[in-house]
């Protein structure tokens, strides 16, 4: 599945958050690695879920089910990166995120990644608490 980018590109997410790129990010010609980028991503999803209150609303935690990056240009160090995070869909025990990752006011990764709700049995559905915060985190 490819990553509607023209659809990212046009903003609207929730929430934007600045995460500064280490050293030890860097691949041998200079650019920010792709294991780097991935770890970027989880970074934005989880100041994301800390900033909506999502795990102070109801006691359940949340995996990773399926992720999908793309890269598009370069991220470089030390520039901080712009990591944007949205809701796109919301399901029955699961929801997915898209994410974009850029520098100086251009995109160099995409992100969709699927996360599911999870208590002490496995996957049970999103409280309903979650679904209405949710909500209000879709892309314009």
């Amino acid at each position: 599945m490819r990553i509607d980018r023209a659809r990212l590109d046009k903003g609207g997410f929730a929430y934007r958050f600045n995460i500064d790129p280490r050293f030890s990010d860097l691949d041998k010609i200079g650019h920010i690695n792709n294991v780097a980028i991935a770890g970027i991503f989880q970074e934005g999803r989880n100041r994301f879920f800390r900033a909506s209150a999502l795990y102070s609303l109801a006691q359940r935690d949340l995996v990773v089910a399926a992720c999908t990056f793309e890269y598009a240009g370069d991220l470089l160090y030390p520039d901080t990166i712009e990591v944007d995070i949205g809701v796109l869909e919301i399901g029955r025990s699961s929801f997915r995120v898209a994410q974009t990752a850029g520098q100086n006011g251009r995109i160099g990764a995409y992100a969709e990644v699927t996360q599911v709700a999870r208590d002490a049995s496995g996957a049970c559905a999103l409280p309903d608490v979650w679904r209405e915060k949710l909500e209000t985190l879709k892309l314009a």
